[in-house]
């Protein structure tokens, strides 16, 4: 049919999210806007989230919005200060091996591409290995395009074009760096460095107007998907109305019920009996925190409430009451917790809001600590030993702080994670209160705040070992070569090589569960080797890769308490040699949420593919690896069962 103007001009149809970057550092200021430390969850969630949002049944033929998986690639660090040395994502040179890069960094981006079929990508500020990713031919074209098929356009983070000349110097001329961008694939100048420079290299012969040619190409291929020249489509004819419906307002809620993960719960102190609750007090200074993060990336005149906890907690029990205690997450005084303390001696039931907001981490600023402020920590203390029942800790947080004194205190008889929630937090009041089972699990290593000490935040190795950069406490500001150099224990819980405050995966429920697997005993790796072996490229295709190895394993879940409940199911792959010489300690594979009566037992399949029975070597190359493997079902000091399996 003849091309036609749209019915509505097209706004707001390109979306840069979502961020699939790695956890992998504690004191990343973006912790807060990624999903996982973990390759395989982060691409799951890429994929899900970037179907969700680009593809509609009603329109088959169009894509509805464009998301933008980003930062393309080890984009994982703000800006940081360490024995007087400062960096910044704009002008570091993160050195990433080729082991690290294909079975960490890289896998959520492939899932983001190939699975998902996301139609942006977003190169990073930094360089990776000494080229700059908007200017890397290698990463953007021999990786993205001719490896992954990535079939969209490439734009650069603001103003990451211009990094290449003025931060990375990374060409002699702005001419030769418009045409680097332009070669590596690079449609999308995010600022002005290449219309600023564009018409300099072309009369310079720098660049040939095919180099321009190809990035319209591609930038006019991804509007006409979008349907700019079309009829509007069925994003456009969802009514406005629709976002701030019943049904998105708790929608919205919900995501909290289902992700909050609780890490204590001794004697039953949660959840709370509304009948019997006479008051409450919330004491810290999250106890308010509502609008924080609602604007940090979109629109603050969101259709919610400013819902603070105390909110959530009235909705239950009306005689709910707050004290600070102390300012903010930052403040080291103290001089209000005497209030706080007193307030916690006259209450029935406590409820601590402590943790962090967007003055501790941020884009743009890295946290500089993974503890509680003194002022936070004497606060928690001094509250827990006041009060006549044991306490409640709600932790709002994107930095995993060294939760180590909290899960001891013996009068703190619950800890919940919410992560940074916003206005969202409305919906604490159901778990707290038992309307809902927590079944969230923990997607960051909760480490001891010692780690914080062993290594930089410059140092990007995953795999555990001596590091070039100084440990992070020397004090030779003026003399950092001679500090002594920091060890790497290993990020996250595929490699750290230390004991974690609360591991990976970890979550209790208000029921009890316990899992049974069985599965062969036995696996033939021959389907393994081949498809490593007909791949012709560097990344055996996700559909191969992930192809069934065996029949899986089935997994019993029975519910031998007396709640109804979710249940978030997570399988785990020992590999032979696990933790030794660069093999990672253990790798999620599979994970499902189920929905258990108390009483009652249901049956979950996990599947492992084809790329879990391999690794990867220093090289970069994937291989089968023989020997016995654990499946591991759920993590220790929650429900668990291993089943051993042997692949030859």
């Amino acid at each position: 049919p003849p091309l036609h103007p749209p019915l509505h001009p097209p706004s707001y149809s390109t979306f840069w999210a979502p961020v699939v970057n790695l956890a992998r550092e504690p004191r990343w200021g973006r912790n807060i806007e990624v999903p996982s430390e973990d390759p395989y969850q982060s691409g799951e969630y890429a994929k899900e989230f970037v179907r969700g949002f680009q593809e509609s049944p009603d329109d088959p033929y169009h894509v509805q919005a464009s998301a933008c998986c980003k930062h393309f690639v080890g984009n994982e660090m703000e800006g940081s200060t360490e024995v007087g040395v400062s960096d910044d994502r704009n002008h570091v040179d993160t050195a990433i091996t080729m082991q690290d890069l294909m079975d960490s960094y890289l896998p959520p981006f492939q899932s983001c591409v190939e699975e998902g079929r996301v139609t942006s990508l977003m190169c990073s500020y930094n360089a990776v290995n000494g080229v700059p990713s908007c200017a890397n031919d290698w990463l953007l074209n021999t990786v993205a395009r001719d490896g992954w098929d990535f079939d969209g356009a490439i734009v650069s983070d603001c103003d990451a074009d211009r990094d290449v000349f003025e931060s990375h110097h990374y060409t002699d001329t702005p001419e030769e760096s418009v045409r680097d961008v332009l070669r590596a694939g690079t449609d999308v100048d995010c600022g002005h460095f290449v219309k600023e420079n564009l018409q300099s290299a072309m009369d310079k012969n720098v660049i040939t107007m095919d180099d321009v040619d190809t990035s319209l190409r591609n930038q006019f291929r991804l509007r006409m998907r979008l349907a700019h020249f079309d009829p509007e489509g069925p994003l456009q004819q969802i009514p406005v109305s629709e976002i701030c419906s019943d049904h998105g307002i708790e929608l919205s809620h919900d995501g909290l019920v289902q992700s909050a993960a609780l890490l204590k719960n001794d004697k039953g102190t949660l959840p709370f009996d509304a009948a019997s609750t006479k008051n409450v007090v919330v004491i810290g200074p999250n106890s308010e925190l509502s609008q924080s993060t609602a604007g940090y990336y979109g629109p603050s005149n969101h259709c919610l409430d400013a819902f603070t906890l105390v909110d959530s907690i009235k909705d239950y029990v009306a005689d709910t009451s707050t004290v600070a205690g102390v300012e903010n997450v930052t403040s080291e005084e103290t001089s209000g917790i005497p209030d706080a303390v007193a307030a916690a001696a006259a209450a029935d039931r406590v409820v601590l809001a402590v943790g962090t907001d967007l003055t501790w981490a941020r884009e743009g600023t890295d946290a500089t600590s993974i503890a509680f402020t003194d002022a936070q920590a004497q606060l928690i203390k001094e509250v827990a030993d006041a009060a006549k029942q044991p306490v409640v800790l709600v932790v709002f947080t994107a930095t995993p702080l060294d939760l180590s004194e909290v899960l001891a205190h013996p009068n703190i008889g619950a800890v919940l994670h919410v992560g940074q929630p916003s206005v969202t937090i409305k919906g604490a009041g159901k778990l707290l209160f038992g309307e809902r089972s927590p079944a969230g699990r923990m997607v960051q290593t909760v480490y001891k705040k010692e780690y914080q000490d062993q290594v930089s935040i410059f140092d990007f190795n995953m795999r555990p070992g001596p590091s070039t950069f100084p440990r992070p406490d020397c004090t030779l500001v003026d003399d950092p070569a001679s500090c002594e150099r920091g060890t790497n224990p290993g990020r996250t819980y595929r490699f750290f090589s230390g004991e974690p405050v609360v591991e990976f995966g970890f979550g209790l429920s208000y029921t009890t569960f316990s899992y049974a697997v069985a599965g062969e005993a036995a696996l033939d790796l021959a389907p393994v080797r081949e498809m490593l072996a007909s791949s012709d490229r560097d990344f055996p295709r996700l559909e191969d890769a992930r192809a069934a190895a065996g029949e899986g394993y089935v997994v019993s879940v029975t519910n031998a308490g007396g709640v109804d409940a979710d249940e978030v199911v997570l399988g785990f792959s020992v590999p032979p040699g696990a933790g030794e010489d660069g093999v990672e300690i253990k790798h999620l594979f599979g994970f499902e949420r189920v929905h258990v009566k108390a009483g009652e037992t249901v049956q979950v399949t996990l599947v492992p593919g084809l790329s879990d029975f391999t690794h990867v070597n220093q090289a970069g190359e994937r291989e089968a690896r023989a020997g016995e493997y654990r499946i591991q079902v759920g993590v220790q000091g929650a429900a668990f069962a291993e089943h051993v399996v042997v692949a030859k």
